[in-house]
């Protein structure tokens, strides 16, 4: 059964537009269940606090107007309540503040935390999703999330990067994954299309100055002396360098789609016979 859909790429490459567009499409023939970047997530721990279990306590006496979203929304692995806190509600900024320097992302944790949190929640969904009816796709929570992290912030080599996730796709092969790669061949005019357009009100470019800083202040930034925006494209021309040589070693069906100038209609086509060869009798 074809339950899993990974749709991957530099930022700008339509990930957002295109793993929707597959959602809506698959829902038009069967069920289809849709989780991108900044989602609650089934698998990923992107907005997942990580506290240690001898603290939980503490921190819900001294904020007791989230305990009950604390203890509805947290599951304990390894020693850990893991919170998926951006999932409720909150007003007070100190709280949230606590939760997100518990992430269990951005170096928060050790790298075997994050790794062994990680395949064990994987391993849950694909048990789950292979029961539950329906595809699922994901919008950059295999390649993007993982490897952000453990090169800019652990500054693991490719092989141990390749390892890691060729570990991780095994917890879900039942589901029979498919990877779509969305790949564009000018890394610079990408990211700086990007940057155009995710503006603010006021026409700042706030997502590259986030994304700027987010590297340049990284140990892997810091250490290969990466800053602005040309440090920001050498990093993403590295990481696309290490996706494509990861997913050519993947053990399932991955496409590359390649939109040299931004022909949508054309991507679109492409990646929609992609749908039905494998989809279609999944369903």
């Amino acid at each position: 059964m074809r339950k899993l859909i990974l749709v991957e790429g530099l930022p700008g490459t339509g990930k957002t537009t295109i793993s929707r567009k597959i959602s809506e499409y698959i829902s038009t023939i069967g069920e289809a269940h849709l989780y991108q970047e900044g989602d609650g997530h089934p698998a990923d721990l992107a907005w997942c606090a990580c506290i240690p279990l001898e603290q939980v306590d503490a921190i819900m006496k001294k904020y007791p107007v989230y305990k009950v979203q604390m203890e509805e929304y947290m599951y304990i692995e390894d020693g850990y309540a893991v919170v998926p806190y951006t999932q409720f509600p909150i007003e007070d900024k100190s709280f949230f503040q606590l939760m997100e320097s518990y992430e269990v992302y951005d170096n928060r944790v050790e790298f075997e935390t994050f790794t062994d949190l990680h395949i064990k929640k994987w391993d849950r969904f694909g048990k789950q999703a292979l029961k539950d009816e329906g595809v699922n796709v994901f919008e950059c929570a295999f390649l993007q999330n993982h490897i952000n992290e453990l090169l800019l912030f652990h500054c693991m080599s490719e092989e141990h990067i390749k390892n890691y996730l060729l570990n991780l796709i095994t917890t879900v092969n039942k589901l029979e994954p498919i990877l779509i790669y969305l790949n564009q061949p000018n890394v610079y005019e990408t990211i700086e299309k990007a940057s155009e357009l995710r503006v603010n009100e006021d026409g700042k470019k706030v997502w590259m100055e986030g994304v700027v800083t987010y590297i340049q202040e990284s140990p892997f930034g810091l250490a290969h002396s990466l800053s602005g925006f040309e440090g920001m494209v050498t990093y993403f021309e590295y990481r696309k360098k290490i996706e494509l040589s990861i997913i050519s070693k993947l053990p399932i069906d991955v496409y590359i789609i390649d939109n040299q100038n931004y022909d949508w209609v054309k991507t679109w086509k492409e990646i929609q016979r992609v749908v039905d060869l494998h989809i279609e009798k999944s369903i």
